[in-house]
Order: C-alpha cells, then sequence, then structure tokens
C-alpha cells in the first residue's frame, strides 16, 4: 500500500510483554511457607489475604496494601477469577507465595480497567489468616494445676488475665499492660460467643489458647480502630479467680431453710406493704450475714431492684403479702426472683 513500498525489507524493534499458550494453567513459586501449618487452606474456607498484582514486566495495576486492609474472600466457590480461585488452595497462615495466572484464567482478552486485554497476571500474597463457617472455636491447654476439682460454668463469676492477638502474631490488646484482670459473669454476653466458650470448663490457675473465628467473635465488622473485620483471634487465658455462680433463673438463693414468715420478716414496719428500701435492707442482711447469696458479679443496686420489680406485680412501687411469691412457687420460665 501507500505507507509500504514493494521489494522494502522491514525492521522491527520488538519488547516482548508476555506469552502463554492456551493450555497453561497457573504456575504457583513458594517464597515463604511457614515450619508450622496445621491447616491448609481447602474449598469454602474465607480468607483475609495481602496481595501485590503486576504484569509479567513488573507493571503494577493494583495493590492492597496501598489500601491498608487485606483482600477477604470465599476460595474455591468462584468469587475470585479462576487462577486466584485456584492458586488460593493449600496455602498455610502467613504463607507468602506467586501466582501466576494466563488471561484465560484471568480476565481474558477484555481486560479490565488497568489490566489490558490477554494479559498475564502476577500475584504475590500474603495469607493472613483464613477459617471456615463451620469451625468452632479451638481450644489448647497449655497448663493445667494438679489440683482441679472445681471448674467454671455459666453463671459463675471469673477473673482472668489474657493477651489477645491476630493469627500472624500482631497484639491487639492485654490486660497485663493494663494491670488489672479482665471481670465476667460467664455465658451472661459480657465478652463474645467464643470467649464464653473458651472459659468453659476452666479451672483455676489453667492457662490456655483459645482461637476464635470471626463468626464467634467480631464477625465481618470488626471493632474500628481495633479489630479487623472477620479476622481470626487468639486469645492467651490464666484464669484467676472463680467465684461460684447460682443455677441458671436465680438472683438470689438462700443457703439454709426459709423462714416460714419470710414477708413479715422483710416488711419491718409492719404495714402490709414492703417498700424498696425495705427490700433492700433486708436482702442486705441476709447476704452479709451469709443466710443467702447474690449472684456474683452483678451490681447489688441492680439485683436487688429487679427482684422488687419482679415481686411487685401492680407496679405501684408496692409489695403486698399476696403478691409476694417465693421462686418455686413460680412457672421456672417466668422471672428471676427469690
Amino acid at each position: 500500500g501507500k505507507d509500504i513500498p514493494g521489494q522494502a525489507s522491514l525492521v522491527f524493534d520488538v519488547v516482548l510483554l508476555d506469552l502463554h499458550n492456551p493450555k497453561d494453567g497457573i504456575a504457583i513459586e513458594n517464597q515463604q511457607v511457614p515450619e508450622s501449618c496445621e491447616r491448609r487452606s481447602q474449598a469454602g474456607d474465607f480468607l483475609r489475604y495481602h496481595y501485590n498484582g503486576t504484569l509479567l514486566d513488573g507493571t503494577l495495576f493494583d495493590s492492597s496494601y496501598s489500601r491498608n486492609r487485606t483482600y477477604d474472600t470465599y476460595v474455591g466457590k468462584g468469587y475470585v477469577i479462576a487462577g486466584m480461585d485456584e492458586g488460593l488452595l493449600g496455602v498455610c497462615t502467613g504463607e507468602k507465595r506467586r501466582i501466576i495466572i494466563p488471561p484465560h484464567l484471568g480476565y481474558g482478552e477484555e481486560g479490565r480497567g488497568k489490566i489490558p486485554g490477554s494479559a498475564v497476571l502476577v500475584f504475590d500474597i500474603h495469607v493472613v489468616d483464613f477459617h471456615n463457617p463451620s469451625d468452632s472455636v479451638s481450644i489448647t491447654v497449655n497448663y493445667k494445676p494438679s489440683n482441679c476439682t472445681v471448674l467454671s460454668k455459666k453463671g459463675d463469676y471469673l477473673k482472668y488475665h489474657y493477651n489477645a492477638s491476630l493469627l500472624d502474631g500482631t497484639l491487639l490488646d492485654s490486660t497485663h499492660s493494663l494491670g488489672k484482670t479482665y471481670n465476667i459473669v460467664l455465658g451472661s454476653g459480657q465478652v463474645v460467643v467464643g470467649m464464653d466458650m473458651g472459659l468453659q470448663d476452666m479451672c483455676v490457675g489453667e492457662r490456655r489458647t483459645v482461637v476464635i473465628p470471626p463468626h464467634l467473635g467480631y464477625g465481618e465488622d470488626g471493632v474500628e480502630g481495633e479489630v479487623p473485620g472477620s479476622a481470626v483471634l487468639v486469645f492467651d487465658i490464666e484464669l484467676l479467680e472463680l467465684v461460684s455462680g447460682l443455677p441458671e433463673g436465680y438472683m438470689f438463693v438462700w443457703n439454709g431453710e426459709v423462714s416460714p414468715n419470710l414477708f413479715e420478716e422483710i416488711d419491718q414496719n409492719h404495714d402490709g406493704e414492703v417498700l424498696l428500701e425495705e427490700f433492700s435492707e433486708y436482702i442486705q442482711a441476709q447476704v452479709d450475714s451469709g443466710k443467702g447469696k447474690l449472684a456474683p458479679g452483678f451490681d447489688f443496686e441492680k439485683i436487688v431492684k429487679n427482684m422488687f420489680t419482679n415481686q411487685d406485680r401492680d407496679g405501684n412501687g408496692k409489695v403486698t403479702a399476696e403478691e409476694f411469691k417465693l421462686k418455686d412457687q413460680e412457672a421456672k420460665e417466668e422471672h428471676d426472683e427469690l
């Protein structure tokens, strides 16, 4: 035509950007594999990982590091391009690997954004953690005292120390740095579900490591500025004190026989009506004398007010003899009462 004359010799200066064969699969280069790898990822797991994405000539097209947050996805389920879906299987927590993906397992002939059509992709990934939605809490006992007969149960008041970290070892929080224990009533919803599970059947002096998947921890949202979303948590725990709780549904129990004239004893001025102040003074006296016990770990005034409100059935601020009933006189599921 007009551009190339007949019988002309041609000179092409060529830069080879990449090449692949339609029969190619992904290529994996292991860069760093942790010595300890208790479990490798499989289809259905949820991974959190960092990555740098480049072309074969080194051109960077994307990076999770620049966004200062991991990329989180299920693997083996088709949520990412086919080559990445395959390349993220069989990894360990903390592993670094390079995944080279031909275009037919990447973004194909069309490409996307900064990725040209038919480009071979190179992903350098670092696996932060992973879990499966079917995972439960994992408990490893590191030390158990020889005398371990009293075990923690729902309703017990516990005092314990902990170090909280991510699976990669990043420290999130520690009671040791605060110089005080963390105190809870077990099973009362004061901590995440996984911690409530991890503190069960523990004796004073015991030390254990509790690994909590996000659906039993802080979930997909995490805690802003503290816990990343979908993070697996590791708690190193030492139980320091245990105060036995009350049977489920009770906020107060008698340590001995109940007086047959209980209402009359509470009604100090014998006017046939018990006010909150009278009720509170009586309960306090029973606790102080050892005749009764309140559920440990709760605020005294809140417990007593709750007990009084449950007895004050007409809500007029006074309890009469007709309203007054013991717990075993009630349907078990109705109230927390005497």
